[in-house]
């Protein structure tokens, strides 16, 4: 099976667990695919916004290569209107701007199982630590 074809077998997954919906995007001419996740919903209280589109990174090499990181729209800053830290820059991808949370693993990527629900709830649960006073 294809990095891109398991990539959409673990979308569907993530899709059914979660309730978001996974588009899973090949660039092409290059060895890079993207997940664009629709209307995520963002820990209450934490942000200026409660929901927002993400993206994930991956390669052909899926579900071997790590993922690491996550991008939001750019419109996700911290309640108080302030950039999280770690989520200065702001990126190109599929033709629009994304804000990159450079928030790093702390653990060991496991290629078994579903990676890309495992990158899911990495993502959420760095982002609930903004919630926290």
């Amino acid at each position: 099976m294809s990095a891109v074809d398991l990539l959409r077998e673990h979308g569907r997954e993530l899709s059914d667990a979660t309730g978001v919906s996974v588009e899973i995007v090949p660039e092409s001419g290059t060895n890079r695919v993207f997940v664009l996740l629709s209307n995520v919903g963002l820990p209450l209280g934490a942000f200026i916004v409660d929901r927002s589109n993400a993206l994930f990174i991956t390669d052909q090499m899926y579900p071997l290569s790590a993922m690491d990181m996550f991008w939001t729209e750019v419109g996700v800053l911290r309640a108080d209107g302030s950039v999280p830290q770690g989520a200065e820059s702001v990126e190109q991808y599929l033709g629009r701007p994304w804000r990159r949370f450079s928030w790093h693993r702390n653990g060991i990527w496991n290629p078994k199982g579903n990676p890309l629900l495992d990158h899911f709830a990495f993502m959420e649960a760095r982002l609930a630590k903004e919630a926290r006073p």
